[in-house]
């Protein structure tokens, strides 16, 4: 490993070269006193040779390739997920040395997160943390090229709540032309956002009216306090974050979901293990917008399981697929599912398809010949694939099993369960 200095407009960026990829960790790029407007940071030079410096959200890593500057790589933004209260940008999990190996300019984005990220006034309002991430994505138009990047090709992506938040900035009219296609993996939407978000948080006791200028006067224990409790209340989905209800796609998108995204939970494989599990199902299905027919046959084996997953994820999944051919859109679809070998979560090691089963196989480099990661090179370089489109037919692109082992398969329509359930 070595140190390396880039010279960009924002200032001299220290980072280090290894295994033929410049990473410059944890780059300032904007700043903001608590629950305000964040703008960028002054220009100056930086040192990134650390990689996890938690407690800084407003910072953004990029990886690149150690090749000619002068060069013209594509640009893919990255949104960490977790659940909008956790994560960060340089986590080793999301490595993307094996796409600066590919010719790919990574640039992974930081954002407040928790109440101050996603706290807002009205529902006119922009979120803060998407303030945040639009000030990070004009941070990236206008320093990747130091790096050899072309701002003309430029993808964004995120998994779960990052997924949500890749779309949700995608569609935003501020990025109109700024960004060329997007990749969301198990995107995961927000129930509890606007009025029922304020009626819960009066409820235990934070105000009659909380606000944006209750918050930034409250003290950090008590905000920490409240967070704790929203996320307590809504303890499947995201407590906070965007909402789906008025999300409109304006470009070409690949969506991925797991067939077990929460299946392996151990209060989920409790519940599906109980004679009234079918009852507990119904009745979930009916507190999670579950207007449809409920698919009992789909659901057999494991109607929690199954339940809580396309709530919290699938039915998002084809909301977003099935959106975009409404809008004329090309948009390609994945599942990731059980098979031979064993793939990395969160849990550990497993042969199974939980959620965050393909950070591993978009990344590369723990799975580094898993089909996927070749799969996203393609799309990010050349903004299409050589996998069938959701638009014909509902065909869905399946990956059963782990790295060299995996299974590339088509399914015909494998959501309509959560289609028919929660709609589209």
């Amino acid at each position: 490993m070595t140190e390396t200095t880039i010279s960009a407009p924002c200032g001299q960026l220290t980072g280090r070269i290894r295994d033929d990829a410049i990473q410059v960790f944890n780059i300032d790029y904007a700043d903001a006193a608590p629950f305000a407007a964040s703008a960028p940071v002054a220009d100056g030079p930086q040192s990134g040779t650390q990689r996890c410096e938690p407690e800084r959200e407003l910072v953004l890593t990029v990886t690149a390739p150690a090749g000619p500057a002068d060069a013209s790589y594509p640009v893919l933004l990255w949104i960490h997920g977790g659940s909008y209260e956790f994560g960060h940008p340089s986590e080793p999990w999301t490595d993307a040395t094996a796409f600066a190996q590919a010719g790919i300019i990574t640039v992974s984005l930081g954002y407040r997160k928790g109440l101050e990220g996603f706290w807002r006034d009205s529902q006119t309002e922009t979120y803060r943390a998407i303030d945040d991430l639009y000030l990070g994505l004009q941070w990236a138009r206008r320093n990747a090229p130091a790096f050899g990047g072309d701002i003309d090709n430029i993808t964004i992506s995120g998994q779960s709540a990052g997924a949500a938040l890749a779309l949700t900035l995608a569609a935003d009219e501020r990025t109109r032309g700024q960004i060329q296609r997007t990749i969301a993996m198990s995107p995961a939407f927000s129930l509890l956002s606007g009025s029922r978000l304020r009626r819960t948080l009066a409820g235990i006791g934070v105000g009659r009216a909380p606000s944006t200028e209750v918050f930034s006067r409250a003290d950090e224990r008590r905000v920490a306090r409240a967070q704790k409790l929203i996320s307590a209340s809504s303890p499947s989905d995201p407590a906070i974050g965007p909402r789906f209800d008025s999300f409109a796609p304006t470009l070409p998108t690949m969506v991925t979901a797991t067939s077990e995204e929460f299946f392996s939970e151990p209060p989920v494989v409790a519940m599906d293990k109980l004679p009234m599990r079918e009852w507990m199902a119904r009745r979930y299905a009916k507190g999670h917008r579950g207007r449809g027919e409920f698919p009992t046959d789909a659901y057999a084996e494991r109607p929690m399981g199954n339940v809580i997953s396309d709530s919290a994820i699938r039915s998002y999944a084809v909301k977003v697929a099935e959106r975009s051919v409404a809008a004329e859109l090309d948009v390609w679809a994945a599942q990731f599912e059980p098979g031979e070998g064993l793939g990395y979560a969160p849990a550990g090691r497993t042969s199974g398809a939980p959620h965050c089963i393909e950070i591993a196989r978009f990344f590369g480099m723990k799975e580094p010949n898993h089909p996927f990661h070749q799969v996203a090179v393609e799309f990010i370089r050349e903004g299409t694939s050589h996998m069938p489109r959701y638009n014909d037919a509902r065909k869905i692109t399946t990956f059963a099993g782990a790295d060299a082992q995996a299974v590339e398969g088509i399914a015909i329509d494998a959501w309509a369960a959560p289609r028919q359930l929660f709609g589209a």
